[in-house]
């Protein structure tokens, strides 16, 4: 009887040691998950922009350039050739028009003949004292350098009148269609085809440039290939 009664306490101590093994193997504790450190950027640092943001930058930082210096004022005279005039500022409300009466007053007494070359009345070789004196001053006057013989051009805004050193006139350049510059009522901005009907026969003739000879003379007209109208008018020295 106590043999039995021994064997079933042993058995029982055996059951309860295998509970509690299992026990303890079936709660394991959970692993350790590492904590990630973030790398702190050091103080007063910017995080470095793009290539296009700074290349903004660096624009808005640039000082502004300054213009490209104009024409200067001598060299759009010296162009001869063109025709084209300022528009006259318009008066502003209550103000009066400018008075334009202050324009030479041209008598034509002698027009143009190809035995005796004149524009607006004017021979070449006249001087400066009569052209004063028939004309008044001009507006303006500004020098054509030139090391054989500088020229001294006179503007009186409708033409050009440039002198030698000698103050003989060397050439007359029609600038306005309001003149009449003596060439039998033909005027700048006339067709072509009224040349030869004022003047006669070209002694040169192309489809840009229209010429009369003279003793000492010659009378060209330039023509505008597009409109075929007569765009500039000069009688100069040969």
């Amino acid at each position: 009887m106590n043999r039995k009664r021994t064997s079933i306490g042993y058995m029982s101590a055996l059951v309860t040691m295998t509970l509690l093994a299992a026990g303890c193997q079936n709660h394991k504790p959970a692993p350790v998950q590492p904590v990630a450190v973030q790398k702190q950027e050091p103080s007063g640092s910017l995080p470095s922009a793009p290539e296009q943001d700074q290349e903004k930058l660096a624009e808005a930082a640039m000082p502004p350039q300054a213009p490209a210096d104009p024409p200067s004022d001598s060299e759009s005279k010296v162009a001869l050739v063109s025709s084209e005039q300022p528009k006259p500022e318009e008066p502003q409300r209550g103000e009066s028009k400018p008075n334009t009466s202050t324009k030479p007053q041209i008598e034509i007494k002698t027009p143009y003949t190809q035995e005796k070359p004149t524009l607006l009345g004017i021979s070449l070789k006249t001087s400066t004292e009569e052209m004063t004196e028939k004309l008044g001053k001009p507006k303006n006057t500004f020098m054509m350098e030139d090391d054989a013989d500088p020229i001294t051009v006179y503007d009186y805004t409708d033409f050009l009148a440039g002198f030698n050193q000698k103050n003989q006139l060397q050439f007359i350049d029609i600038r306005s269609e309001s003149i009449d510059p003596g060439l039998n009522g033909l005027k700048l901005g006339d067709p072509v085809a009224d040349v030869s009907k004022a003047l006669g026969k070209p002694d040169s003739n192309t489809s840009l440039v229209m010429t009369y000879k003279s003793p000492g003379a010659i009378l060209k007209l330039d023509i505008d290939p597009k409109s075929q109208k007569v765009n500039s008018i000069k009688l100069f020295a040969e």
